[in-house]
C-alpha cells in the first residue's frame, strides 16, 4: 500500500524541527510566511494547500531568516494571491488542529496567518517573569491537555513576546487561557468545542508563546492529543506498547519495583517529617504569635497578646502572676507581676497598629506603679519594684522593619524610663531573644537578665 503523504504542517520552522518530528514517527512538511515589508509584500510558500493537512502549526516569531530565505529561495506575495489568502482566512474552517506560537511578528494584530482569526495579539510588558495557571478544573476544559500546557511553563523562553485574547462572543468555540501573569494578560491558551456525540470537549487550536524548544514541545502536545483526538493521528503508528511494561525486562521491571518502593519509602518520610513540622510549630505557636496579636476582645483568650507574651515569660523562666487577682481595682486586668528571684516587675502588655506607640502607655503605667508603692500591705517589697512596658507596634509591617521603640522625637520616654526603673520592651526584641534562647544561642538565665535592663530593652548583636 502506498504511504500516507505527510498531514503535518510546520510554517517558519526549520529542518533540524523536521528531523526532531521525524524520529518521533511524525511526518511534516515546512512552509514559509515572512514578514511584511513595506507597501503591500508578504512573503510566502506552501508545499500544498494548507486545507490538504490535519495539522497546521504556525510560528509567529521566524527563527532564522537567513536559514528560511534558502529554504525558501523564490516565495509568492501573500498579499497579491487572493485565493492563498482566502485559504489562509478560512483555515479554521477546513483545518482540524491549529498550535501557533507567539513572538514579535511585526504582521497582522491577530493570529490570522495561524488559521486563528478571532485571536488578537496584544504587546507584552517588559521583564515579565511570573506565570499562573489554573487551580481548579473548568468548563469545557480538557485536563490532561491543560496539564500538559501548563507544565511547559518551565520552558517559556522570556521575554515573553505577545498576550492574546479573544472577542466576547466566539461560540461554539471556547476560550480557555492557561498561562496569564499577574494582571491577567494570557500568555498560553487553548479552544475546544463540545462534541455532542462523545459528550466531551475536544481540542481545536492551542495558542503558547516562544519556547525553549517549540520542536520538542510540539512533540509532548502530541502525545496527549494523540489520546484525546485521535483522528488527525491516524497516519502515525501507535508504538506506545513497545516500551510499555508488558514488554519490559525483567531487569527493568525490577528496577522499576526499586523505584517504585524508593518512592513510597520517600512519601513516608516526607508525610512523617511533615507531621513532626506541624506538631513543632503548634507546640512554639505563641512565640511568634508575639509580632501579630492584638488586644481584641473578640478574639479566642489563647490568642490574645498577653496571654501569649505571659506564655514567652513563663518559657524563659519567669514567674508570671495576674495582678487582678492580687490587687483588685488598683491595676488593669491585663498587668502582670513578672519575677525572678529578688526581681519583680509589674508588667503591662499592649499592642497598635500605630508606627511609634503612644507616649500616654509610659505614663499610664508610671501611674500605675505609683499606686502599687501606696499599697505596700499587698505588695512583698514596694521599694524594689522596677515596670516593664511589653508593646507589639506598627502591627501590619514585617517585624524586622518595624522602626525602634520610642525612637526618633519620642527619644525624651526612653531617658526617663531608664531614671523611672522601667523597661521599655518591644515584642519584637521579645522574639529575638527568646529565638535566641530556643536555638541555644542564650541560656534561659541570660535572656531573662537582659529583660530586667531599664531603657530600651535590646539584644544586642548576635549572640550566635
Amino acid at each position: 500500500m502506498e504511504a500516507k503523504p505527510p498531514n503535518i504542517l510546520l510554517v517558519n520552522f526549520t529542518d533540524k524541527d523536521i528531523a526532531v518530528l521525524d524520529r518521533s514517527g511524525f511526518k511534516a512538511e515546512l512552509g514559509y510566511i515572512g514578514r511584511q515589508t513595506e507597501g503591500k509584500y508578504l512573503p510566502y510558500y506552501f508545499p500544498r494547500p494548507p486545507y490538504e493537512y490535519d495539522i497546521y502549526i504556525y510560528n509567529s516569531q521566524i527563527p532564522d531568516q537567513k536559514l528560511l530565505t534558502r529554504l525558501f529561495p523564490s516565495p509568492k506575495n501573500l498579499l497579491e494571491d487572493k485565493d492563498a489568502l482566502k485559504v489562509v482566512a478560512k483555515l479554521s474552517e477546513t483545518m482540524r488542529l491549529r498550535i501557533a506560537f507567539t513572538g514579535f511578528s511585526s504582521g497582522p494584530e491577530n493570529l490570522l496567518l495561524g488559521g486563528l482569526l478571532q485571536i488578537k495579539l496584544l504587546p507584552a510588558h517588559e521583564r515579565v517573569t511570573v506565570c499562573l495557571t489554573p487551580k481548579s478544573k473548568r468548563a469545557f476544559s480538557v485536563p490532561e491537555l491543560e496539564k500538559t500546557i501548563v507544565n511547559l511553563k518551565e520552558q517559556i523562553a522570556f521575554p515573553i513576546g505577545q498576550y492574546t485574547t479573544v472577542g466576547r462572543d466566539t461560540f461554539p468555540e471556547n476560550y480557555l487561557p492557561t498561562i496569564w501573569n499577574r494582571n491577567g494578560d494570557v500568555i498560553a491558551s487553548y479552544g475546544t468545542i463540545y462534541d455532542q456525540s462523545e459528550s466531551k470537549a475536544v481540542p481545536i487550536y492551542i495558542v503558547l508563546p516562544q519556547l525553549q524548544n517549540n520542536a520538542l514541545a510540539i512533540l509532548k502536545l502530541f502525545e496527549v492529543l494523540a489520546r484525546i483526538r485521535p483522528e488527525p493521528f491516524a497516519d502515525v503508528k501507535d508504538k506506545t506498547w513497545y516500551e510499555s511494561d508488558e514488554f519490559a525486562f525483567a531487569e527493568e521491571r525490577a528496577i522499576d519495583h526499586d523505584i517504585g518502593m524508593k518512592i513510597k519509602e520517600a512519601k513516608s518520610f516526607i508525610e512523617t517529617k511533615r507531621e513532626e513540622k506541624k506538631e513543632i510549630a503548634a507546640r512554639y505557636e505563641f512565640i511568634k504569635a508575639i509580632l501579630v496579636a492584638t488586644e481584641d476582645q473578640t478574639l479566642a483568650a489563647d490568642k490574645r497578646l498577653t496571654t501569649n507574651v505571659k506564655k514567652v515569660l513563663e518559657y524563659l523562666g519567669f514567674s508570671v502572676r495576674d495582678i487582678d487577682a492580687e490587687i483588685r481595682g488598683a491595676i488593669r486586668k491585663e498587668d502582670f507581676w513578672v519575677s525572678d528571684g529578688e526581681f519583680l516587675a509589674i508588667t503591662e502588655v499592649t499592642a497598635t497598629t500605630n508606627k511609634n506607640p503612644k507616649i500616654s502607655e509610659y505614663s499610664a503605667l508610671l501611674g500605675r506603679m505609683t499606686t502599687v508603692f501606696k499599697r505596700k500591705d499587698r505588695v512583698p517589697d514596694a521599694t524594689n519594684i522596677q515596670g516593664l512596658l511589653i508593646i507589639n507596634y506598627d502591627v501590619d509591617t514585617h517585624p524586622m522593619r518595624r522602626p525602634r521603640l520610642y525612637s526618633g522625637d519620642a527619644e525624651e520616654i526612653v531617658e526617663a524610663a531608664k531614671e523611672n526603673e522601667i523597661g521599655l520592651l518591644s515584642t519584637v526584641e521579645l522574639y529575638r531573644i527568646v529565638l535566641a534562647v530556643h536555638e541555644g544561642k542564650l541560656t534561659k538565665e541570660q535572656g531573662r537578665n537582659i529583660l530586667k535592663g531599664v531603657g530600651r530593652v535590646e539584644l544586642k548583636g548576635d549572640p550566635g
